[in-house]
């Protein structure tokens, strides 16, 4: 197996799909692993949020990451969503993905980091340096928004990435992605910058190395493009490529939730024929029958005919 040293272009999160009963749709899985892995991607991001990886409990998502190994063709990276209460459970869960086969980890902030610390180095850096010791992999620094109280500072983006060398990309779901890009031009070394879908992805696409988006696991033949096109400096096509897709986007992710998002993707690969079933563990809810119907039409208003 290779070794990879960086994370770029179109990394599709996954999303988990599931039977009635609430376990996971092995079978379902598997195939949407391999048909995500036709596409020309940067690698595949399991267990992220889209993965609904704070519903899975320890086995599970040892489960899913063998899964996912066995899957997913060598020459793409396995990126594990880790996540925890605190810096040891941080560390147990990256173990686990470790030895069940991760390239690298995609790093959540530990949800106590909220009261007061996402401004302050000496709270946060430790906790990176801990997970670098105890697992030597490649890391991507989640940075979520400001509205979650978990947004990293910049100052803290760059110390994480002066003290911790395996930290080699930064995943900004924020709205102050371009402070921080700026400020890593003149970084010591590398650090890919890369982005979430939103209403700014398309701008963002022509500065970053690549996304982090399960937007992209609903539409990769749609998503990989864009970023070829932005990336290239071919905005008038990019733009008329999202024009056509906006339908999606915005039934998606306009007027929903953030805790929502998840639900209305599966509905969404459901309408494209990719899974049978749009199952989510609670607290997440089901959508409503004319919900469900908004989404249908949004699919096939952007072109996304059903899959065999």
């Amino acid at each position: 197996m290779p070794t990879f040293k960086e994370f770029k272009k179109v990394l599709p999160a996954a999303n988990m799909p599931m039977l009635p009963d609430y376990s996971i749709d092995e079978e379902s899985y598997r195939k949407h692993l391999r048909w995500l892995a036709t596409f020309d991607i940067g690698g595949l991001v399991i267990s992220g949020h889209a993965g609904e990886l704070e519903s899975l409990t320890p086995k599970e998502r040892i489960r899913v990451a063998e899964i996912a190994r066995y899957e997913i063709p060598g020459h793409l990276p396995m990126v594990v969503g880790v996540t925890g209460l605190s810096t040891r459970e941080l560390i147990e869960c990256a173990r686990d993905a470790k030895a069940a086969g991760a390239d690298g980890l995609l790093v959540m902030p530990i949800p106590h980091f909220a009261f007061g610390a996402v401004d302050r180095p000496e709270l946060i850096v430790p906790c990176f340096e801990a997970l670098a010791e105890a697992v030597d992999l490649p890391m991507i620094v989640f940075r979520y928004g400001a509205k979650t109280g978990l947004m990293y500072s910049v100052e803290v983006l760059l110390k994480i990435a002066e003290q911790v060398p395996q930290v080699v990309a930064i995943k900004d779901s924020s709205f102050e992605y371009e402070p921080a890009w700026v400020a890593f031009q003149n970084f010591p070394r590398k650090i890919n910058f890369l982005v979430a879908h939103g209403s700014l992805f398309l701008i963002r696409f022509a500065t970053s190395d690549g996304a982090v988006s399960s937007f992209s696991n609903v539409a990769p033949e749609f998503i990989t493009k864009l970023f070829e096109l932005a990336h290239s400096g071919q905005m008038e096509e990019a733009t008329k490529l999202f024009n056509k897709i906006r339908p999606l986007s915005d039934a998606i992710y306009h007027n929903q939730p953030l805790m929502q998002h998840w639900v209305v993707e599966k509905e969404a690969l459901v309408a494209r024929g990719r899974f049978p079933r749009a199952v989510v563990r609670p607290p997440f809810q089901p959508l409503k029958p004319e919900q469900v119907e908004g989404i249908r039409k949004a699919v096939a208003a952007s072109g996304l005919a059903p899959l065999a």
